[in-house]
């Protein structure tokens, strides 16, 4: 099989022409983004406290795999999201966005 390039700059030129001229695909890329942020943020606060997907699934009362599926933002439950933050020593808050 043959590569398949691509040139990133002229791509990202095409995805903020469509942002920018389409609401629904603006709003889509913004819950993208923010998903993307939280995900991160979990796993980056998971190793802060220098702790594995077992450590947390065991002082969650998750299992690992339930812990991987939070943190790849797959299956996700508000009660597994609660258990998942306590045990890595953190609570949910909401914020008002200006």
């Amino acid at each position: 099989m043959g590569e398949i390039k691509v040139d990133m700059t002229q791509e990202k030129k095409k995805l903020e022409e469509l942002i920018a001229n389409n609401d629904a695909a603006k709003k889509a890329y913004d819950e993208f983004q923010a998903k993307i942020a939280f995900q991160e943020q979990l796993i980056q606060m998971r190793k802060s406290e220098n702790m594995t997907q077992t450590d947390v699934a065991h002082v969650s009362g998750l299992t690992q795999q339930a812990v991987s599926r939070i943190e790849k933002g797959q299956g996700l439950s508000f009660n597994s999201l609660i258990k998942y933050l306590h045990g890595i020593g953190c609570e949910l808050k909401i914020t008002k966005v200006c």
